[in-house]
């Protein structure tokens, strides 16, 4: 280089360091103005999203959807003020530079976060001394929250905002549809074609939302006026989110330009030359990137929040609009006569139902029944299921309720007479007519249930150690519309084993709760009705089972005073996995699996014991694989555990009366645990045994060395 043009750089490099500094300076209170405007984006939604404005079950999904913005939000907060402080310290290193003067400009003075500079450069840069020498940004800031991404993943795209098309119907907290998931049910369980052959301030625990508090009561309400003004908050929301999101992005775009270009001048005027400049911006790179299901464009922590909302509100907003016109519809259905539908179903994203096509669609299943139990054949249920699935739930529901006295008693009378031949048919006539009574059973209005399950006991399973369903004679306690199926998030802890001898299914949920909560959330979804469909996996594809919320393992007496299930040796105080917490308080959703496993397989004595790589594949959709112990290591356990593997390990029978050494005493012989952690460094496992003490988790770290000899086999099933 001319030694005239480099005098010249130098002389102009403190100018431009200062002018950078300045724009860094003005990018950082500009940002900061954004994550304010990002704070406050969802306040005028939050304000009208309250019982007052509406009270369904939907909405209930509703509201953890705008939860799961607010989280994405403050995440973009934190991201907004992190890198604002970042700019803020690069403009002080600028300054500085500045301040030494053009002779020293190069020379590899101060300039760093706090300190000086030792004239090295950042990892990778030549050795040449530059100045300024950039700050870093925290490690891992630009990493999203993945537990986040699914939570806000619909896998349907933007939607369209006409006809039926919800993507908030698609799970029971609008989870699912991020790459990963488990292959994921229909927002109606039942459209699945099994006939032919699932950050900013956010609200109070009382404010309203329910956010993780899946299930639970209270009629169906609504306030027209508010739940319009809600519409347009949510639209207007949208609208300011998208042009968040653009500014965010500009903002940060024109400050890295701006730090890229000053140090190219500064390293141009020390004969560092462009690479060296390059080398030296290492740090002031933009975001990472990713792609989120439901998003038609890439995203960052920066701006997740407000592309979320810029999509979602105004999808809500059309599914409100679409819905409350509905809800309308279907009062004057029932004020006009002679069906039932439960309110609960009124509030659904479908088209308005026509008392003219409910007869008409109620006349025809009518006919097809008959008069004669003995006459209707798997072919005539087929043709019943199908029926029932093509109408939307709303619908579905009146017709169910014009079935009642004789039709409802031929119906159910063919079905308990086919379902018990139906061991020689094939398997898709066994999913077909398995089908027919859980439509019936979801579909029903509440009032018709106690009819239902008396006239075909088999939707009910037989309690353990009774072989009949409960409907002959057995109580059961039936849990409150009010107790929520998922309180405050899923927890290991919501397990315990009581006193069926299922630890296996134990085990495979308390594996699934510690590393894919959402699949146990998403796996379950609260009908208008009261009753609750869990989602399992035949051959990989759905297969829901509806129940009711008769749960033996509901707290009575003493054993409401912590979780179902004794320490070892001690007694255990409810027959079946516990429907409360630690604290005792109700919440149904292991109680809920087990009693919908228990369904699927004939009765609650049918899955005492059992295997739990076929549980997991029930409950996935994944193959499983058993490996005998000696053929794994602590450190291929640990890799699985960070693939999201659920593994659980069986113990061999006699363990118990064997002398053990060391950390594998007290181990219980023919008994499945879960896997919890992995401490590669100290060649130990954390294993959890499925019973629970009240107020405790029976987690333990066993030495691998000392536990392999003691088990029959390792289960791995993937959940992704």
């Amino acid at each position: 280089m001319p030694s005239g043009y480099g005098s010249a750089l130098e002389r102009r490099a403190p100018a431009a360091l200062g002018s950078a500094a300045a724009e860094l300076r003005a990018a950082a209170l500009e940002l900061r103005g954004l994550a304010a405007t990002a704070s406050g984006l969802l306040g005028p939604v939050l304000s009208l999203d309250t019982p007052e404005t509406w009270s369904s079950p939907w909405q209930r999904r509703a509201t953890a959807r705008v939860d799961g913005w607010l989280r994405a939000l403050g995440g973009g907060v934190e991201a907004m003020a992190a890198r604002a402080r970042w700019y803020i310290r690069a403009a002080d290193a600028f300054e500085a530079a500045a301040a030494v003067g053009p002779t020293a400009v190069g020379a590899g003075g101060a300039a760093g976060e706090g300190g000086a500079g030792d004239g090295a450069g950042p990892p990778g840069a030549p050795h040449v001394g530059l100045v300024p020498r950039l700050p870093e940004m925290p490690p891992g800031w630009d990493i999203p929250d993945t537990a986040l991404l699914r939570e806000l993943a619909t896998g349907t795209g933007t939607g369209t905002g006409t006809g039926s098309a919800d993507p908030f119907l698609a799970g029971p907290l609008g989870a699912g549809g991020w790459q990963g998931s488990r292959p994921s049910p229909s927002g109606d369980a039942w459209a699945v074609d099994v006939w032919a052959g699932v950050g900013p301030a956010g609200r109070g625990v009382d404010g309203g939302a329910h956010g993780g508090d899946l299930g639970g009561g209270g009629p169906v309400s609504f306030d027209p006026g508010l739940l319009g003004a809600l519409a347009g908050r949510l639209r207007a929301a949208g609208t300011a989110a998208a042009g968040l999101a653009t500014a965010v992005g500009r903002t940060d775009e024109t400050a890295l330009d701006t730090v890229v270009a000053v140090l190219g001048a500064a390293a141009a005027a020390t004969g560092g030359g462009l690479a060296q400049a390059l080398g030296a911006a290492v740090s002031a790179s933009p975001p990472g990137t990713f792609r989120l299901a439901g998003l038609p464009t890439t995203t960052d922590v920066l701006r997740l929040g407000a592309h979320a909302v810029a999509v979602g509100g105004p999808d809500l907003a059309a599914a409100i609009e679409r819905r409350t016109a509905h809800f309308v519809a279907a009062e004057e259905a029932v004020r006009a006569g002679g069906v039932l539908i439960d309110p609960r179903a009124w509030f659904d994203d479908a088209p308005p139902p026509s008392l003219g096509w409910i007869r008409t669609a109620a006349a025809g299943l009518v006919a097809l029944v008959g008069t004669d139990p003995g006459a209707l054949s798997a072919a005539d249920m087929r043709e019943v299921g199908r029926r029932l699935a093509a109408l939307p739930p709303a619908a579905r529901e009146a017709v169910v309720s014009r079935l009642r006295g004789q039709p409802l008693q031929v119906l159910t009378g063919a079905l308990a007479r086919l379902l018990r031949h139906v061991a020689a048919g094939s398997d898709d006539e066994l999913e077909a007519l398995a089908a027919v009574p859980d439509l019936l059973l979801a579909s029903a209005p509440a009032a018709m249930l106690t009819e239902l399950v008396r006239l075909l006991p088999v939707l009910e399973p037989a309690p353990p150690g009774t072989g009949t369903p409960s409907s002959d004679g057995v109580d059961v306690d039936e849990a409150n519309r009010a107790d929520p199926v998922v309180r405050d998030g899923v927890s290991t802890s919501d397990v315990g084993q009581g006193g069926l001898g299922d630890c296996y299914l134990a085990a495979v949920l308390i594996g699934l709760a510690r590393q894919r909560p959402d699949l146990l959330v998403e796996g379950i979804r609260e009908n208008p009705n009261g009753t609750l469909t869990v989602t399992f996996y035949r051959d990989g594809r759905p297969f829901p089972v509806t129940v009711t919320r008769a749960l033996p393992g509901l707290p009575t007496g003493d054993a409401a005073g912590g979780a179902g299930g004794g320490g070892a040796g001690g007694a255990r105080p409810v027959p079946t996995m516990a429907a409360f917490d630690l604290a005792g308080r109700p919440e149904l959703w292991a109680a809920v699996y087990e009693k919908a496993y228990a369904r699927l397989y004939g009765g609650y004595d049918a899955i005492n014991g059992g295997d739990p790589g076929a549980a997991a594949t029930d409950l996935t959709g994944h193959p499983h694989r058993a490996v005998p112990p000696g053929s794994v290591s602590v450190a291929g356990v640990a890799s699985r555990l960070a693939a999201g593997d659920v593994i659980t390990v069986s113990t061999r029978p006699g363990v118990a009366d064997e002398p053990a050494a060391g950390s594998a005493a007290g181990l219980v012989g023919q008994h499945a645990y879960t896997v919890l952690a992995a401490d590669v460094a100290g060649g130990r496992l954390l294993l959890r045994n499925p019973w629970s003490s009240p107020g405790e988790e029976l987690a333990r770290w066993y030495r691998w060395d000392e536990l392999r000899s003691c088990l029959r086999a390792v289960t791995l099933t993937p959940t992704s």
